[in-house]
């Protein structure tokens, strides 16, 4: 009748293999290190405890017979391979101590494999005490850092283990070094006490494996919850999301995607070519190469705009977000792609876009009509004007960088146009940049560009105007409102041609002709310290002054008659006459608004008249005399912007607001009327 011993024995080898041969299926499957090693451990203990003798209890007579050599070579291998085990729990931090337990594993069966006559206590048990220990020392140190580390339920389940294992392991240092009668009545009879720890082990591997199950099932319905408001969000959301494989198949396609290309069921559309499909011909082969991109090189444009034609022929357009997805052995599976439907947007933007058109179309049509000399807008024969349209002739040609000075509405503007017309960069990009319209803290942003992730909102990089204007002309307007902070940042740009961005490092060269205006004096500014001298004689190399309209008054009747033609037509008039007297008063008056002011009263004119003649007395109750105005042109303005102000019940945007009727940004007019103190009636400052 087998003994209890033998018993547990076999009981605990049971386990062992059945637990050993799971963990190692297990990790196999998953790939897994600690898996298969904690498999292969129970496998060494299934072998030990099944090979005779069976039991715990091994009379240690030496020399050793066979059976019990082959059947400590397992032991022992569990006892080489437990190190490792242990790892997992420090983190897996380092292999030299695993190393030195194994090794001394190894060590101590051979010294048991050589030794000779009985001996008590053979020199290989001090080897296996140390073995033995080094193991609990080992197991100790890494239950505490696996409980530091936070995953306190696995640690504790370690600690209890470690703990039993650390007291059998007291008890057999005790028997194998102590000399006392007990010691060595448990020694001949018991061998090792520490070797009941494995029926604890294979305790540890059959709960272990229990409760993966049930992690397992926990984290599935986990996942399958996830995975459920996952495919709510995705099939309701009012965006495409779709997934193309390698070959650009159709993988997944949500609801709404379907829906919005005319598609009844997915079946209509899974595993059908994206290109083939729902691409015109004309445009496949380009989207297709640089989708075979995509997939190549490993990366994708995240941003990007497409259209796609539905089961109708309706064209509709998606700005796409793209990104790789990728198979479970970590190779890109395909290509993931959400698309916002911009539809209705870029129609919107290709009806403003035609009006436009249409607008620059009659508005070009309109310069023909009373333009002398064919100079588009600038129109008169003074020679006042006549000089500076002629200096504007004479720098056109070069690439020299030119200042044009005048006051607020001169023109200074429709002669950058010409200078750039008649240069020779007249086919390449001609950059206009309000440098008063900015706020102070864009406007670096604004001229340089920034790079990804340069501030909250930069998603992507951006180019700015010095460098989209690369071979051609740039022109700053309203210089003068440049910040200080601003002004050496420019003056590198002008000065070498290179900058960088904001957030960048990259220093990135520029071929860019310059053309700046102002209605400041900045040789005052400069005197003043409110502009940099180094910047203002590299802007000053070809200053032009273009005369105010009170100092070239015979251009009044030209501009006058000039507007009225081209507004008539504009608002389908037939106003075509003005009073001598009416024309008179508006040679006398001294338009501190200059041409600006001219066209703009003219339009209000042409747009309350009616008749064939042009009614002004709404203007000339309003307007002032020379004899009335002060001398300075800064009150002459102010109280040009007042009158506008209130004939426009103080509203800046919108049709037929202050800033339209001024020719003005909404930002300029704001910063002016701060620079000049206008503030609305009953608002205090």
């Amino acid at each position: 009748m087998m003994d209890v011993m033998t018993i547990l024995a076999f009981i605990t080898a049971g386990t062992s293999l059945s637990m050993g041969v799971i963990s190692i299926f297990i990790g196999l499957r998953k790939l897994s290190r600690t898996d298969l090693i904690f498999g292969i451990m129970g496998l060494c203990l299934f072998v030990f405890f099944i090979l005779p003798p069976a039991g715990f209890i091994l009379v240690d007579y030496a020399p050793y017979s066979t059976e019990i050599l082959v059947k400590r070579i397992f032991i022992f291998g569990y006892y080489a391979l437990f190190p490792w085990y242990i790892r997992q729990y420090t983190g897996s931090h380092g292999k030299v101590i695993p190393w030195i337990i194994s090794f001394s594993a190894i060590a101590c069966y051979g010294v048991m494999f050589f030794t000779g006559a009985y001996e008590t206590k053979p020199v290989w048990s001090k080897v296996a005490v140390f073995t033995f220990g080094a193991i609990a020392v080992y197991g100790i140190v890494a239950g505490a850092m696996q409980y530091r580390s936070g995953n306190k339920n696995a640690a504790r389940w370690f600690i209890v283990f470690i703990g039993i294992y650390s007291g059998l392991f007291l008890l057999t240092a005790i028997n194998q070094l102590s000399d006392s009668s007990i010691a060595r009545g448990i020694g001949l009879k018991l061998f090792y006490p520490i070797h009941f720890s494995s029926i604890l082990f294979a305790l540890i591997m059959g709960f272990r494996v229990v409760f993966d199950v049930f992690d397992k099932a926990r984290l599935e319905k986990v996942v399958l919850a996830r995975d459920k408001r996952w495919q709510s969000f995705m099939h309701h959301a009012p965006v495409f999301v779709v997934e193309l494989d390698r070959m650009a198949n159709i993988a997944y396609i949500n609801t709404f995607g379907l829906n919005r290309l005319g598609f009844s069921n997915e079946r209509e559309v899974l595993s059908k070519n994206w290109f083939d499909l729902l691409v015109q011909p004309s445009e496949g082969t380009e989207r297709r190469e640089l989708f075979n991109q995509f997939i190549a090189n490993g990366t994708v444009t995240p941003f990007r705009q497409t259209s796609l034609y539905t089961q109708a022929e309706k064209l509709v357009t998606f700005d796409w977000v793209n990104f790789l997805t990728y198979a479970e052995d970590g190779s890109v599976f395909g290509v993931m792609s959400v698309g916002r439907d911009v539809t209705d947007e870029e129609s919107a933007n290709r009806l403003i876009t035609q009006l436009k058109l249409e607008l620059e179309k009659e508005e070009i049509v309109n310069r023909e009509v009373p333009v002398a000399n064919g100079r588009e807008e600038m129109i008169g024969v003074s020679k006042a004007l006549n000089y500076a349209i002629q200096k504007a002739k004479q720098v056109a040609a070069t690439n020299a960088a030119v200042l044009l000075e005048g006051e607020t509405g001169v023109g200074k503007d429709l002669l950058a146009d010409m200078i750039q017309k008649w240069s020779s960069r007249n086919d390449k990009p001609f950059i206009k940049v309000n440098c008063g319209a900015l706020p102070k803290d864009l406007i670096e942003d604004e001229l340089f560009g920034h790079e990804k992730g340069a501030f909250t909102s930069a998603i992507q990089a951006r180019k700015g105007r010095f460098e989209l204007a690369d071979g051609g002309t740039i022109f700053l307007d309203e210089i003068g409102e440049l910040p200080l902070d601003m002004q050496p940042k420019l003056l590198r740009a002008l000065q070498h041609g290179e900058f960088e961005r904001v957030g960048g490092q990259k220093t990135i060269k520029v071929n860019v002709r310059i053309i700046a205006a102002t209605n400041r004096d900045l040789a005052q500014q400069v005197h003043d310290g409110k502009f940099r001298s180094d910047l203002f004689y590299r802007l000053n190399v070809f200053p032009i002054t273009i005369p105010p309209l009170r100092k070239r008054k015979e251009d009044l009747p030209e501009l006058i008659h000039y507007f009225i033609a081209r507004k008539s037509k504009k608002y389908q008039k037939t106003v075509d006459r003005i009073s001598k007297a009416d024309l008179q008063r508006l040679t006398d008056y001294p338009w501190p608004g200059n041409v600006r002011e001219l066209r703009n009263v003219i339009e209000r004119a042409v747009i309350s008249s009616e008749g064939s003649t042009i009614k002004l007395d709404w203007f000339f109750t309003t307007a002032t005399t020379p004899e009335a105005t002060v001398d300075t042109l800064e009150q002459i303005e102010r109280d040009h912007i007042l009158r506008i102000m209130n004939e426009c019940q103080w509203r800046i945007n919108g049709e037929n607001g202050a800033a339209e009727k001024l020719d003005m940004h909404p930002n300029t007019l704001r910063s002016k009327m701060k620079r000049l103190g206008i503030v609305r009636p009953g608002i205090s400052v």
